[in-house]
């Protein structure tokens, strides 16, 4: 019989965990998922420790420490991990704010396949354009960039002033010039007509839709934005407008 000297781990069924201080909270958790999904904490663990040294994350008194994260940006990182790990418990994130916590820290650890769900999971979820600009300019999301700038540019609200707080001013300020450059031209009286059969055209400087007249023969600006705008495609332009971007 083998005493415990010579007794090997078992590899599916002796788990590793590791102890993380979040803000004023310890975490005890599998070592193992931090070790095989990213590159930065497989890094750590295998950092020699020298003799006589307790290794850190070992116990409560001497956790690794994870200065600037947010307590709950971590425990939707848990969520997400250790679903992908171990199955159905604990719950995966339930919300776009969820998601975007993972998103925020699979990022800036090098938890490639976790980045790649949370990016899955916040498309399945419905985010916004507006979100999606945010992010794809935060983290580095491929693919995102364009076609959030073309619904921003299609729909008939202006955008707002919160809105180009989020996206950044530089950016609110080029897609409003996509917007109001162009103009649809048709020889069809219906409002409705669809873009495939109108011409769009692009001022040098800025021009307006083709005003209505009164009865007085004078100039009165339309009211609203012409609705056959939200069937264009402003890609073109857009590209044109953000050529120092990564579309």
């Amino acid at each position: 019989m083998a005493t415990n000297n010579e007794a090997s781990r078992h590899s599916d069924f002796y788990i590793s965990t590791v102890i993380f201080l979040v803000e004023d909270s310890l975490f005890r958790v599998p070592r193992e998922p931090f070790q095989q999904e990213s590159d930065l904490f497989c890094d750590m663990f295998s950092l020699p420790q020298g003799d006589g040294i307790v290794m850190e994350g070992s116990s409560d008194e001497i956790p690794i420490q994870l200065h600037g994260t947010s307590k709950d940006d971590f425990e939707q990182l848990l969520k997400a991990l250790l679903h992908r790990k171990y199955g159905s418990q604990p719950d995966l994130p339930q919300n776009i704010e969820q998601w975007t916590s993972v998103l925020k820290l699979s990022t800036a650890w090098s938890f490639e396949k976790l980045r790649q769900a949370s990016i899955d999971a916040l498309i399945e979820s419905g985010i916004g354009a507006v979100d999606r600009v945010v992010l794809s300019q935060q983290y580095d999301i491929k693919g995102w960039l364009l076609p959030a700038l073309n619904e921003l540019a299609k729909r008939p609200e202006p955008i707002t002033l919160e809105e180009a707080n989020q996206m950044g001013i530089d950016i609110a300020l080029k897609l409003a010039s996509v917007r109001e450059r162009v103009t649809v031209e048709t020889n069809c009286s219906n409002s409705q007509t669809n873009c495939s059969t109108s011409r769009v055209h692009i001022a040098s400087a800025r021009s307006y839709l083709v005003p209505e007249r009164n009865d007085n023969n004078g100039v009165a600006v339309g009211s609203c934005r012409d609705p056959r705008m939200q069937n264009c495609d402003f890609s073109d332009q857009i590209r044109s407008t953000f050529s120092t971007f990564d579309l």
